[in-house]
């Protein structure tokens, strides 16, 4: 090859690199603009309730910490409908893609019947193994029981956002979630301070805002699917192929949250110990870093429908391109946002709270933070593209490990037996993702797209 030909073959390769880059921003920022909104809905709540005391901010981060370890079923319902979805409609098959689209819904019926009423039943055996007791106890249980009969709202708003990213749709959720947002500070402000004539219902009335909103914003979003024909118009509801090839790909992602979510109640169990100012400055450090650990999640699952698209397509290089630029753009994102949380770290727990006891613990929880913030972004993206190759076990696998094996056993030993404190606990957040990090790095740097068979 001569100098001409190799600079044109440069020239083409870096035009093939901007377009697959234009590719994943225009999927993943509406995708990062949704998550930061559904986040969005729990920080205006800890937010709102941060304003009547330390017992309320910590009762509803508890709270969602719970949540999210049920919510971690239904995650793995939507990572199994966005790869089948993303799968068919690379493969131009609408028929099939309506068949998944439609199984993913009933599936959704039964999860929110079945995790709901879970949730009532066992709300306070699970709250009192926390550690809970007291008006921390009471103030949990409230927003927890006004949360599990809203339940589905939640569920159908995630189901439905996970069609629209299969078929490679990112601006309609964010619509969608612009609107629960918007709706919810509206609810939400009369219904916990007690204004223009609402009574004042604190906790509760933050739950009240975030079930009205999300049941709102999901009955859109489905009426939206419909009218753009996503259900198609076969007879019967659901296909069991489909049903079996949505729990094949999403069984080991719920199991993977369910591991990560797991840890994180026991990991949170272990902060409590300390106190409930170390507890609300925990809950305060994951609010602040989801403003960089959701554009994370956002480029991750972007690299979940593009991947799957791709393969979908009979395109495995395209695949693996995708997934290398969705890794490149997170890290520089994630990374600034570290920087800021290691040179300011008062300023940014300031915006939660003023109590000093929670202000004295922002250098130690914020530079583990900051530090994370690389690991954390590849470990996530890498993820994202291992999803939507079915290759979900894989990360389930680094769960445990760096969740169960790294995490938790360093946390314990160093900071309660040694007596090392807080400082040590949250270190052990950035070993746990240099771990998860390099084992699906492994894995991705192994895999062969030609073979994978969804």
């Amino acid at each position: 090859m001569n100098l001409r030909d190799h600079a044109e073959s440069k020239l083409t390769q870096w035009a093939d690199q901007r377009e697959l880059r234009r590719t994943v921003l225009r999927l993943a920022l509406p995708i990062v603009g949704s998550d930061l909104l559904q986040r969005g809905v729990n920080v205006v709540d800890a937010l709102l309730v941060g304003r009547l005391g330390a017992a309320e901010l910590a009762a509803v981060g508890l709270s969602q910490l719970l949540l999210m370890f049920i919510m971690a079923l239904v995650y793995g319902l939507g990572v199994g409908s966005t790869v089948m979805v993303a799968f068919h409609t690379g493969a131009t098959d609408e028929k099939r893609r309506a068949w998944a689209a439609r199984t993913s819904l009933l599936i959704g019926v039964v999860a929110s019947v079945g995790l709901g009423g879970a949730g009532i039943l066992l709300s306070r055996s699970a709250v009192t193994f926390m550690g809970a007791s007291g008006r921390l106890l009471d103030l949990t249980l409230e927003y927890l029981h006004i949360t599990w009969y809203l339940f589905a709202a939640y569920v159908f708003l995630h189901l439905a956002s996970a069609i629209f990213q299969g078929v490679g749709d990112t601006r309609t959720p964010l619509r969608a979630m612009v609107g629960v947002n918007v709706l919810h500070v509206l609810v939400a402000v009369p219904l916990v301070f007690g204004l223009v004539g609402f009574p004042r219902l604190g906790v509760v009335g933050a739950a009240l805002a975030s079930g009205i909103s999300e049941g709102v914003g999901a009955a859109w979003l489905l009426w939206q699917a419909r009218r753009r024909g996503f259900f198609g118009q076969a007879r019967g509801f659901w296909s069991v192929q489909e049903f079996w090839r949505i729990l094949r790909v999403g069984l080991p992602a719920m199991g993977e949250r369910l591991i990560t979510h797991g840890m994180q109640l026991v990991f949170a169990r272990i902060v409590i110990g300390f106190g409930v100012a170390a507890y609300a400055a925990h809950q305060v450090g994951i609010n602040i870093e989801s403003l960089s650990f959701l554009p994370g999640l956002g480029f991750a699952k972007a690299a979940t429908a593009l991947v799957g698209q791709r393969l979908g397509a009979r395109d495995p290089s395209g695949a693996r391109r995708c997934a290398w630029q969705a890794n490149l753009v997170a890290a520089g994102i994630m990374t600034a946002f570290g920087a800021s949380f290691v040179l300011f770290p008062r300023a940014w727990v300031v915006l939660f709270t003023s109590d000093p006891g929670v202000l004295g613990y922002s250098v130690p929880l914020l530079t583990a933070m900051g530090l994370l913030q690389v690991p954390l972004s590849f470990a996530m993206v890498t993820s994202g593209a291992l999803r939507g190759a079915g290759e979900t076990h894989v990360v389930l696998v680094a769960a445990i490990v760096g969740g169960w094996m790294v995490r938790l056993p360093f946390a314990y030993v160093g900071g309660v037996v040694a007596k090392l404190g807080m400082t040590m606990v949250w270190t052990t957040m950035i070993l746990d993702w240099l771990v998860r990090c390099a084992i699906v790095s492994w894995r991705f740097r192994r895999l062969s797209m030609r073979e994978v068979r969804l």
